[in-house]
């Protein structure tokens, strides 16, 4: 498994990667193709990977640097590709390659597939750590969904989380969403 990092708009893979993006995620939980598009161009702190299994494409993955940790943002792979452990490899490949703190957000659990999601992430070394967070809508800046965060770190004391959550929604949502309306 090989993760390359698509930085510009002509990549040849990148309109059947965003096929998927549109698919995985429902658009409450996606940004706009345009904005998506300003984003991997112009954004640094942002990486956009093509998920590779030997030379055919098999997923993405999206994070964020951010300050002093990493937020991870999307990951999603192609119907026939599940079942062949490339979540995991991409999961393997945050372990060794993006040290330190790591945060990510995911629904609540209300039903199995949910649940399995989160012992998923647990048994990778993330806990939940806030309950009570609303996720903002990446094209409606005033709608919110409740999810959870979690991380392979903990919080005795939640300054820091509440800090980092501050950060993840002014980088992530608010800062993109105002930047698209600005180049329109």
């Amino acid at each position: 498994m090989e993760l390359r990092r698509i930085t510009h708009t002509g990549d040849s893979q990148l309109n059947e990667i965003l096929c998927l993006y549109q698919e995985a995620f429902p658009s409450s939980e996606r940004r706009e193709l345009t904005q998506l598009e300003q984003l991997i161009a112009g954004e640094p702190s942002m990486f956009f990977h093509i998920i590779e299994e030997g030379k055919r494409a098999a997923g993405l993955f999206i994070y964020w640097k951010l300050e002093n940790f990493y937020y991870l943002e999307h990951l999603a792979v192609y119907p026939e590709m599940r079942n062949c452990k490339i979540g995991q490899k991409v999961l393997d490949y945050i372990l060794e390659y993006l040290p330190g703190e790591r945060l990510l957000e995911v629904e609540p659990v209300m039903d199995e597939m949910t649940a399995r999601r989160i012992n998923y992430y647990r048994r990778n070394g993330y806990e939940i750590v806030e309950k009570q967070y609303r996720q903002p809508d990446y094209n409606k800046p005033d709608v919110s969904y409740p999810l959870w965060i979690m991380s392979n770190k903990t919080y005795p004391d939640k300054t820091d989380l509440d800090k980092h959550i501050r950060i993840i929604k002014e980088e992530v949502y608010y800062k993109p969403l105002h930047l698209s309306r600005t180049v329109k």
